[in-house]
């Protein structure tokens, strides 16, 4: 059992607190039950008295470590952010951003959505419209909802066989897969502590075979499910860090988790080669139609042109959320530039506007970029590998601290 000191069991206390305000606050837990009883058998404590306990944390950050010294000055002043609203303050919406996630997003230019669909028009020739060629294209290689579960076990083994050759993962640790409806999200990891995630798949937005192998990276081997293994064996059970016990959905943490999770099947698959294992080991067990035939090459053709297009629903969420646009334009301006469906959209809609997500839009995109910058000659596993096990903020990332 980790013996936590009087700052870990507080800032427990403090986050367990918030998360009565905010369910889903703490997107995973593995620490003391006793604790989590005691705090959630009283009755929820008003904002106001969590911003002076807030306070007093803030006055009591454990200096002996400056990394970590500072990694906490950051997640506190997250914290605080979200007590102070919750005690009624309102921040423009960047500003909660940059305070929450310590990163500085900003709208990207709608040049470059344009420049990736004239790339796509030309991969995808055709007098449909482009965003019609494309959802084509996509339920070509919708993967059957009878194929899913046996795909997606052939993505977790080969992850999971790459990532052992990265690094040593705990004894017993394990990813179970489970598909669900009536989410937000594609996929979601639910780490349930001890080396164990739940990886839910959400069959409302069918799983495209392009890229399964891919999200199965995300969010088990090397992402999520791997990063939450390595941190809570390394820093909460071997050297007491109790801030790790609790994962917080809106915290630095999730930028640097997000980056992980984007870059993880670079990591495992370089130089793009998870294109041609797709092709190899995926397509064939999926029942696609005989048109579903691209080459790999083309796969990473079109796989570079749509990264861009990750960064219209972080332009929507700040042209939402200003005021600049309705929900019916930003559902517009999402169909326009995403050249998503209008279900798409609307799903895209209800994430950039869900209570819990609203900021955390940014985390995917700013945390894939950090680590690119932080990529030594274009080499980006040692620090993939330290995020794994390190606390290394977003802006130590962007300024070259770390």
């Amino acid at each position: 059992m980790t013996n936590l000191d009087e700052f870990g069991r507080n800032y427990l206390r403090l986050v367990l607190e918030i998360n009565k305000h905010i369910e889903g606050y703490i997107d995973a837990w593995y620490g003391p039950d006793d604790l989590k009883a005691e705090v959630n058998a009283t009755p929820k404590k008003e904002p106001a008295a969590l911003l002076h306990d807030v306070a007093a944390l803030q006055a009591s950050i454990p200096t002996d470590d400056p990394n970590r010294h500072a990694w906490l000055v950051a997640v506190l002043r997250a914290i605080e952010c979200t007590v102070r609203m919750l005690n009624g303050e309102t921040f423009d919406y960047l500003d909660e951003v940059q305070r929450i996630y310590d990163i500085q997003p900003q709208k990207v230019d709608e040049k470059l959505f344009e420049e990736a669909h004239k790339i796509l028009d030309t991969l995808l020739p055709g007098t449909d419209s482009l965003a019609e060629r494309l959802e084509k294209r996509r339920k070509l290689y919708a993967v059957p909802a009878h194929k899913l579960m046996s795909m997606l076990d052939l993505a977790r083994t080969e992850t999971r066989r790459r990532t052992l050759e990265l690094v040593d993962l705990p004894p017993g640790e394990t990813v179970e897969v489970r598909l669900t409806r009536n989410q937000p999200w594609s996929a979601y990891n639910w780490y349930l502590g001890n080396g164990r995630s739940l990886i839910e798949f959400n069959t409302d937005i069918q799983p495209d075979a392009r890229s399964l192998l891919a999200l199965f990276a995300h969010e088990g081997y090397p992402g999520h499910h791997t990063e939450a293994t390595l941190k809570e064996k390394l820093l909460y059970h071997e050297k007491g860090y109790a801030e790790q016990a609790a994962a917080l959905l809106h915290s630095p943490s999730a930028v640097i988790a997000e980056g992980i999770a984007t870059t993880a099947i670079e990591i495992i698959f370089p130089n793009s080669t998870h294109y041609h294992w797709t092709i190899e080991h995926i397509l064939p067990q999926a029942d696609l139609s005989p048109d579903a035939n691209d080459s790999a090459e083309t796969l990473q053709k079109l796989g570079e042109a749509s990264r861009w297009l990750r960064y219209v629903s972080g332009n929507a969420a700040i042209l939402y959320h200003t005021g600049q646009l309705n929900e019916t334009e930003t559902i517009e301006y999402i169909q326009t530039y995403a050249l998503a469906s209008v279900e798409r959209a609307r799903k895209s809609f209800s994430f950039i506007t869900h209570p819990l997500f609203r900021s955390y839009i940014f985390t995917y995109t700013q945390g894939y970029e950090l680590i690119q910058q932080a990529a030594q000659n274009g080499n980006k596993k040692p620090i993939f590998l330290r995020l794994l096990k390190e606390q290394i903020l977003p802006s130590a990332l962007a300024n070259g601290r770390f």
